[in-house]
């Protein structure tokens, strides 16, 4: 018996080899209904992309515009570097200053308003002698109500109103519940914190006078430092027998003469003046100590400071 090769045969319904196929080449197909170009078919340009194309000029237009703002301001904030032209002292020149260079010098502070820094007024009436300052003062959260007196601790430029961008310093002081003494950030973008109400006040005393540390008489600036770590250290942070030990030190030191350092007031005097009203030592203190309290008193810049928080 022979083989088969299929049960039965059928004519088939299409020859392939002799049918043309048409195969798709995408998924379906659209009229195009953008065209080859904006022009409508008279030749003229399609009102609607016109109008697109205007806008997306006016969009870069204002992004070029904001880029050289932002390139103005990042140069504009950038930390100042420090001089070294003088001798220390709280009351230079301006010209002995970064600051009037151009630029925005931006600080904020932390305090904690049962211990205010009255340093900060003292110096701050300084500096705005010198600079335009502009303070804002604010509450933290922390804290759940302020005397109005420190919510006008800066006196708000004296009701002179000052723009941002025509300040050369900005002072922002918060109220908030710190432990360890007053915090001031420098350089938003990176926080630089530095602690300590002595610390701030050597900082700030450093934009009046660039050349602080810079002096050829060493020993004053010793003399100056010894007597910034005895308010810190010792009036603000002591124990009792320590203040008073403290207090007995700085009446022997004012025997010898007049102001601290040297032949006028100092960021020395300024600390440590600070200091005894902070702690209500300069109520009951000796006679030489007294009577540098009411030469600080008859000072402008201690006399208004003390007004303030009076």
């Amino acid at each position: 018996m022979s083989g088969t090769s299929g049960m039965f045969k059928l004519k088939p319904f299409y020859d392939f080899d002799k049918t043309q196929i048409d195969l798709p080449d995408c998924m379906f197909k659209m009229a195009n209904i953008q065209g080859n170009s904006s022009q409508t078919n008279s030749g003229e340009v399609d009102p609607a992309v016109a109008a697109l194309e205007r806008r997306q000029e006016a969009i870069l237009t204002d992004l070029r515009s904001m880029e050289t703002e932002v390139a103005a301001l990042t140069t504009k904030i950038q930390p100042n570097a420090q001089d070294k032209t003088s001798a220390p002292s709280t009351s230079a020149s301006p010209s002995s200053s970064k600051l009037v260079s151009g630029g925005l010098h931006d600080v904020v502070i932390y305090a904690n308003p049962n211990n205010p820094p009255y340093s900060l007024l003292v110096l701050y009436e300084q500096l705005k002698q010198q600079f335009r300052c502009l303070t804002k003062v604010h509450m933290h959260s922390s804290i759940s109500s302020v005397p109005d007196k420190l919510i006008g601790y800066f006196n708000q430029n004296g009701g002179q109103p000052l723009l941002r961008m025509d300040a050369q310093l900005s002072i922002t002081l918060i109220w908030k519940n710190v432990s360890q003494g007053p915090e001031m950030k420098i350089q938003a973008n990176s926080q630089t914190p530095i602690q300590g109400e002595v610390n701030i006040l050597r900082y700030l005393s450093r934009l009046l006078t660039p050349a602080y540390d810079a002096s050829d008489d060493i020993i004053t600036v010793a003399n100056i430092d010894n007597f910034l770590d005895l308010a810190s250290s010792t009036l603000l942070n002591g124990t009792s027998k320590e203040k008073a030990a403290g207090v007995r030190g700085l009446n022997s030191a004012l025997g010898r003469g007049a102001w601290l350092v040297g032949s006028g007031p100092t960021v020395a005097d300024i600390a440590v003046w600070s200091a005894l009203h902070q702690t209500g030592l300069a109520s009951g203190a000796p006679s030489n100590v007294q009577k540098w309290l009411k030469s600080c008193a008859a000072q402008s810049d201690f006399r208004t400071a003390l007004n303030a928080v009076a």
